[in-house]
């Protein structure tokens, strides 16, 4: 099978792009051919197909980008016509059976929709943030959710400001937005099936006006083999992940002031980190350490030495690996009741969004366990990743997916 895997990026940046290259790499293990399509960029992977890529456009500081070149990339955001002709060129020398698509927003667009349908190929899509339904992907803004910006014709989102506090920036998507779903619904017309990696995601899509019909639960996979168990106890409390406002750090921190006795350690990196330096100063909270960004090996011993695991997320995680991978090392892992997170973790290990105390007792009550009640809890995680999250399982959905998607498409 020769199949066409569609995302913006093409180089280990985020969970998106890992996950899409991670599934690139199973397929053709079975034996298939995958073909990428992206954006060019300096860090990309190397790949004879990268001639066809789209040219790179940085959004990551707008106020570096010239007007005429926000304009240009104000008109490609609604329709890239540089895809869609690089997308033609690429279906005349290949042929392609399906189409997957990740995340295609802003930088390449739908416009190559309307080239793969000419082909007769069928398209799916997993979605990876609920750009679907919202003109701000991730439907977090000034500290909270705000589902009111997927209503309608997207007003609230320019009045909440939804796009980086900006009103112009709001404009934009929400422009995209409408131009997207409401007067040409490429992706209503154009895709065939979408994968939404949690139930949460599925239902929400729903409720924002999809047809439950149109989505595929297909969890992500986890290689459990290459996280490796750790008999000891460890002897601090770990948060790994981008430290952003949605990540709830700060009622982490006000958690760890609550228990002064833990110790807490902060494995990551990100736009916050100078905040929480300077709370963790003033305020003089003793018990947290901050590693930065860390990988590799030593990732690996940073995650062993820790006791148990906390995900404050404040946003609506969608399938997060924060929580998989503690569990794949039978870890415990203690989440807040938003999003995806309670399809992960059990009643006992869930905390209400927000609620600093909450989290704290929670964190006191199984920091302060036995090592055999938490090894028997570590126990269960794991054994449910390895049986929900196999990538031999999810390799053989993806497949029985596109089957199912490419007869549909040849009955028609």
């Amino acid at each position: 099978m020769n199949i066409l895997q569609v995302h913006k990026y093409y180089w280990p940046r985020d969970g998106a792009t890992n996950y899409m290259l991670r599934l690139s790499d199973m397929l053709r293990e079975q034996g298939h051919t995958v073909i990428p399509f992206s954006m060019r960029g300096k860090h990309n992977l190397p790949t004879p197909y990268s001639k066809f890529f789209v040219s790179e456009m940085d959004l990551a500081k707008p106020e570096a980008v010239g007007f005429a070149d926000k304009i240009r990339y104000a008109g490609r955001m609604l329709y890239s016509f540089e895809a869609k002709k690089k997308m033609r060129r690429l279906l005349s020398v290949e042929d392609i059976d399906i189409a997957h698509v990740h995340n295609i927003y802003h930088h390449i667009s739908p416009s190559i929709f309307g080239e793969l349908k000419r082909k007769h190929i069928p398209i799916v899509m997993t979605l990876h943030d609920y750009k679907l339904i919202c003109p701000n992907y991730s439907l977090f803004h000034h500290g909270a959710v705000h589902e009111e910006d997927c209503a309608g014709w997207y007003g609230t989102c320019v009045k909440n400001r939804c796009m980086k506090d900006s009103r112009v920036q709001s404009r934009i998507v929400r422009a995209e937005m409408i131009f997207h779903h409401k007067v040409m619904k490429f992706y209503e017309h154009a895709v065939d099936a979408f994968i939404a990696p949690s139930e949460f995601m599925m239902k929400l899509c729903v409720k924002y006006g999809w047809p439950k019909e149109k989505f595929v639960p297909i969890v992500h996979p986890v290689d459990t083999t290459t996280f490796s168990v750790s008999e000891k106890g460890g002897d601090y409390v770990a948060f790994v992940g981008r430290l952003s406002e949605e990540k709830g750090l700060d009622v982490l921190l006000d958690a760890a002031k609550q228990t002064a006795d833990i110790p807490y350690v902060i494995i990551g990196d990100g736009p916050e980190r100078k905040n929480i330096q300077a709370r963790i100063k003033k305020e003089r909270i003793h018990n947290i350490r901050l590693t930065g960004f860390e990988s590799g090996e030593r990732l690996r011993k940073l995650m062993d030495g820790a006791r148990l695991f906390v995900v404050p997320s404040i946003w609506y995680e969608n399938y997060p690996l924060s929580v998989l991978e503690p569990k794949a090392k039978a870890k415990v892992v203690i989440g807040t009741k938003i999003g995806g997170i309670p399809e992960l973790l059990p009643a006992d290990l869930l905390v209400e969004p927000g609620d600093a105390t909450d989290l704290a007792k929670k964190i006191a009550l199984w920091y302060g366990k036995s090592a055999n009640e938490r090894k028997k809890m570590g126990k269960t995680l794991r054994k449910e990743v390895v049986t929900v999250n196999d990538p031999e399982k999810h390799v053989r959905a993806i497949e029985r997916l596109y089957d199912q998607t490419m007869t549909k498409m040849s009955f028609f």
